[in-house]
């Protein structure tokens, strides 16, 4: 098929540029209370929006002569981030004088949780259907040439995870007459439908991060400092992310395809104990 091809004789002939657009808009909001009655804490939540039409240094464009149907949401878009932290200064036995409160008194316990939902991905392999020579490259997935997309792709509410299992989609990829929704591009021809880069968002995130601190005086200049952390403390399973392994599957001529086979490996249960001295 190379008479496709713009200049007969050559196979892909790439040309750095730096030329992407993007755009980001946000609404942002935030709460702190200050440390009284031995309890501080803050909140903040931000609302946002990323988009663009390349997410990476080299992101590898099929068809330089018509790339507006890649402008859509950046592949590190994340809609909605909850985050809370707190300080709590124990009042039992402050009074550090007896012994019982140089043991059992001064306290303090602090945290994090984070929420925020997932990143999104395209649908797409690393094929050249056109012929030019090329299949283009993005960050996410395989989504060198987009796939066309013939219905509603939806995220599945009954979603368990697992192969084997009755649920085991993130998102459909057959339409109810059982049809698929995603099917190659025609041979010669690329994908130019508008709204197929990022359009589906993979399984979100939270952490849960715990600290317990305490001070254990010797005299007024010296002293050691007890700390214990926990992190991810409720021992919370996130999907797998975009690109770890396990993680959603983008790739439709996959068996996985849509699905998601493991929990990140990224984010266990961790706890530490340490104890310093101060002078």
């Amino acid at each position: 098929m190379t008479y496709l091809r713009p200049y007969l004789g050559f196979a892909a002939i790439q040309q750095e540029q730096s030329n992407g657009g993007a755009t980001y808009n946000s609404m942002q909001v935030g709460w702190n209370r200050r440390f009284v009655n031995n309890l501080m804490f803050g909140v903040s939540y931000t609302w946002s929006k990323s988009m663009d039409d390349s997410s990476n240094y080299r992101d590898i464009v099929p068809d330089t002569y018509n790339p507006t149907n890649l402008w859509g949401p950046s592949e590190y878009d994340a809609r909605h981030m909850f985050v809370v932290n707190y300080l709590y200064s124990l009042p039992f036995f402050r009074n550090q004088n007896t012994l019982t409160g140089k043991l059992i008194g001064g306290w303090q316990l602090s945290g994090s949780s984070q929420f925020q939902t997932g990143a999104p991905c395209g649908v797409g392999t690393n094929n050249d259907f056109a012929g030019v020579g090329e299949f283009g490259s993005f960050g996410c997935g395989t989504q060198g040439q987009f796939w066309v997309v013939n219905g509603t792709p939806k995220i599945q509410k009954q979603f368990s995870g697992y192969p084997g299992q009755s649920a085991n989609h993130y998102f459909s990829t057959t339409n109810a007459d059982g049809s698929a929704i995603y099917t190659q591009p025609t041979t010669g021809t690329f994908n130019l439908q508008k709204g197929v880069r990022n359009a589906i968002y993979g399984p979100g995130f939270q952490n849960w991060n715990l600290n317990l601190k305490k001070m254990f005086p010797i005299n007024e200049r010296a002293g050691f400092q007890f700390t214990a952390d926990a992190y991810n403390f409720v021992n919370h399973p996130n999907w797998a992310q975009v690109g770890q392994s396990g993680g959603l599957n983008f790739t439709p001529n996959a068996g996985t395809f849509g699905q998601v086979t493991q929990k990140s490996t990224t984010n266990p249960r961790n706890l530490q104990v340490g104890l310093k001295f101060l002078f």
